[in-house]
């Protein structure tokens, strides 16, 4: 394989791994200046990636998603040892068979990237951001000679853009859009509107005749066609609501019903609250989102509640014995 097919790929790896330091990214910036066929090797190395990722994803070949892993019958290195070894040495293979035969035009790549449920993915782009994309969510990526094109068809993702103040960097979430240069935020569609949750950077928000700058630090839920945007400066509240980047969830204060809520946007056994007087009980706590047995014992213990665990649900709440009972 080329060197600079390698450099690609090794620049890919670790992108897809973490995110770049600022010396790292201005460092890649460089690299794809300096010559054309860099920028071509990159994006070979990042279509291939794409799709080796997709059908392994699809054919689960391997038990664990990286650092991102829900479930694992085997050690988690094991897993992500056999992960890496698999992805790029087939990507490795790829790049050496296909040499340069990949057309390299930008203004008609259009590519839809989606998750499972309790799924994971961080993917590069074509333009050398990257997304971060949280479970059962679908991107639609279009990248055009005059901007960069992001639809939010469902769920969440955090994007860190690289810096191109020719092409904007548009998400789009509904009627919510979020416009940036270079900067890293969080989108989260939801079904009244989208929540924006900027880590670095300025971004301008917009939908129908309300706008907003948000910057490092703050969030903002906006309404579909709201007249006025309401933008919090949180930025530890940015950082708890964004934690499912490290397979984490966050609890600081929010009542019971919304834990459950995230718990069940990747538990594959639903938490079911069956006291609905216990929704608005306040809870702490940090747990992994693969956790729900485990935070549902918790949270029984801390409430002095029943719990009921079955093959396919998680039950909190006194109705949960007296249906056992009952029997």
């Amino acid at each position: 394989m080329p060197a600079i097919d390698n450099q690609a790929l090794g620049w890919l790896r670790i992108q897809s791994d973490r995110e770049l330091d600022a010396d790292e990214r201005a460092t890649l910036n460089a690299w794809l200046e300096e010559d054309t066929r860099h920028k071509g090797a990159y994006i070979r190395a990042m279509v291939i990636n794409n799709a080796i990722s997709q059908a392994v994803s699809h054919q689960n070949l391997y038990p664990c998603e990286d650092r991102y892993a829900l479930r694992s019958d085997e050690p988690e290195t094991r897993g992500v040892n056999r992960r890496a070894w698999l992805k790029y040495g087939a990507l490795a293979a790829s790049l050496g068979m296909i040499g340069v035969g990949i057309s390299l035009g930008l203004s008609d790549r259009n590519t839809t990237l989606a998750t499972s449920k309790g799924e994971f993915r961080r993917v590069a782009l074509a333009d050398t951001s990257v997304a971060s994309i949280n479970s059962n969510s679908e991107l639609q990526v279009k990248l055009f000679d005059h901007k960069r094109q992001v639809v939010l068809v469902k769920g969440e993702a955090w994007f860190e853009v690289a810096k191109d103040k020719t092409k904007p960097f548009i998400v789009e979430a509904g009627d919510v859009h979020v416009r940036a240069v270079g900067t890293a935020f969080g989108v989260n569609r939801l079904k009244e509107g989208a929540e924006v949750l900027v880590t670095e950077g300025t971004v301008e928000v917009w939908t129908g005749k309300a706008k907003a700058l948000l910057t490092a630090g703050q969030h903002s839920f906006v309404p579909y066609h709201t007249t006025q945007i309401t933008v919090a400066q949180q930025p530890q509240e940015v950082q708890r609501k964004l934690a499912w980047r490290d397979g984490k969830l966050i609890f600081t204060r929010q009542t019971l019903g919304e834990a459950v809520a995230d718990f069940n946007r990747y538990s594959a056994k639903k938490i079911i609250i069956s006291d609905p007087s216990l929704e608005g009980k306040r809870i702490f706590g940090q747990y992994q989102v693969d956790a729900a047995e485990q935070f549902a014992r918790d949270i029984g213990a801390y409430l002095n509640v029943p719990i009921e665990i079955s093959v396919e649900s998680i039950t909190i709440g006194a109705r949960a014995a007296q249906k056992k009972n009952n029997i």
